[in-house]
C-alpha cells in the first residue's frame, strides 16, 4: 500500500530483521556457487591439459617378437602389456615392460587336442 508519493510505509521491525537475514543467506549462496564453479573449471583445465596424455605416448616403441609371430590378443594394465601370440601351431603369453619394451615373461599354452579343436570353432 503506497501513498500519493509513491513511498511505501516502513515495515514491520520483525519482517525487517528477517528480510536482512535471507538477504545475507542469498549473498552466502551465490559466493557459496560461484567458488564451487571456480572449482569445476580449475579442475577440468588441470585435468585436460596435465601429463596424462604425454605418459602415454612415452613408452611407445617396437617391441621385439619371434619370428613368424602373430599377436592374438593384447592387454594394457598400469607398466605391464600382456600379449597373447601364436608362433606356426604353438601360442604363448608374453608379458612386457611398456617403458623399457622387454619381456619379462613367457607362458607357453599348452592345448591337448580336444580343447584345441573346440576353441577354434
Amino acid at each position: 500500500m503506497s501513498d500519493e508519493t509513491g513511498a511505501q510505509p516502513p515495515l514491520d521491525p520483525a519482517f525487517e530483521k528477517i528480510r536482512r537475514k535471507m538477504v545475507r543467506l542469498l549473498a552466502l549462496s551465490i559466493a557459496v556457487l560461484f567458488v564451487g564453479l571456480i572449482a569445476v573449471l580449475s579442475a577440468v583445465v588441470y585435468r585436460s591439459a596435465g601429463p596424462a596424455t604425454a605418459s602415454l605416448a612415452e613408452g611407445g616403441g617396437p617391441i621385439s617378437l619371434p619370428v613368424g609371430a602373430r599377436v592374438v590378443e593384447t592387454s594394457l594394465s598400469g607398466e605391464t602389456i600382456l600379449l597373447r601370440v601364436a608362433i606356426g601351431d604353438s601360442e604363448e603369453i608374453l608379458l612386457v615392460d611398456r617403458p623399457s619394451r622387454r619381456i619379462l615373461s613367457r607362458y607357453p599354452l599348452v592345448f591337448d587336442g580336444s580343447e584345441k579343436n573346440s576353441s577354434a570353432q
